[in-house]
């Protein structure tokens, strides 16, 4: 028989006779995108008091779905575990509300801040740097044309360029991925998330998606270079990338 460790979503304005049910589809999907390994989590009941919905987690998967939550608001947490987390919370600035979750009869996990939150001052920054992605969009008819990026995690990243690099460009639609180079501006909204506003691309260059095994059969190739000369260049490779 399976075993699962509960979780408890406490919401504090919120009843079960008074939680419309299209509410509470918002928060379980949102709750299901934050927990991951959704086979193995599944929703157990709404306790009364305030609207407590109840997480099973099969103990098969509560070292990952524990990893994710314990990733909530650090560095180290991609847009995949950041975006449901700020969800969740503006759902709950909506409603009026804040929450916590908890291990059933334990710990407290996260804060859930909610109409709590102190909202801060929008900021606006202007920067050069690169964007990598596949391109997606490239239209307009002006002198700037628009070219829309997807990045690793699916975001689009609005861009403008020339006529000529939007024309280099659009052989790409739908390709491999591009790094593209230029001026930014960002903006670092009332979350305090920063937001691609607008990303300006002087140039750009293709990414190489080659497994790791041709391309250093690729860089071995190149005379000259000193990696034809290795006897195990792939344990040099991982040498260098500090993994060994």
């Amino acid at each position: 028989m399976t075993e699962f460790v509960v979780y408890d979503f406490r919401i504090d304005v919120w009843r079960p006779e008074t939680l419309p049910m299209k509410r509470l589809s918002e928060y379980t999907r949102e709750l299901a995108r934050l927990f991951g390994s959704s086979d193995q989590v599944h929703l157990l009941k709404i306790r009364k008091g305030s609207a407590v919905p109840e997480i099973a987690v099969a103990s098969s998967a509560q070292a990952s779905v524990a990893e994710r939550l314990r990733l909530v608001g650090t560095p180290g947490a991609d847009a995949e575990i950041a975006r449901p987390y700020l969800e969740l919370n503006s759902f709950l600035r909506d409603d009026g509300g804040s929450a916590v979750l908890k291990i059933k009869g334990g710990a407290r996990i996260l804060d859930f801040p909610g109409c709590r939150t102190p909202l801060s001052e929008e900021i606006v920054i202007h920067e050069s740097g690169t964007l990598d992605g596949m391109v997606i969009r490239v239209g307009g008819k002006d002198e700037t044309v628009p070219v829309w990026l997807e990045g690793e995690h699916r975001e689009k990243l609005p861009c403008i360029s020339s006529r000529p690099v939007a024309k280099e460009l659009a052989v790409h639609l739908f390709g491999e991925p591009v790094r593209v180079s230029g001026d930014g501006t960002w903006k670092r909204n009332s979350e305090r998330v920063w937001e691609l506003v607008t990303f300006s691309i002087k140039s750009w260059i293709p990414l190489d998606n080659l497994p790791l095994d041709d391309l250093v059969t690729k860089i071995r190739e190149t005379p000259g270079n000193g990696w034809a000369d290795l006897d195990d260049p792939m344990a040099a490779w991982r040498r260098i990338r500090g993994q060994d």
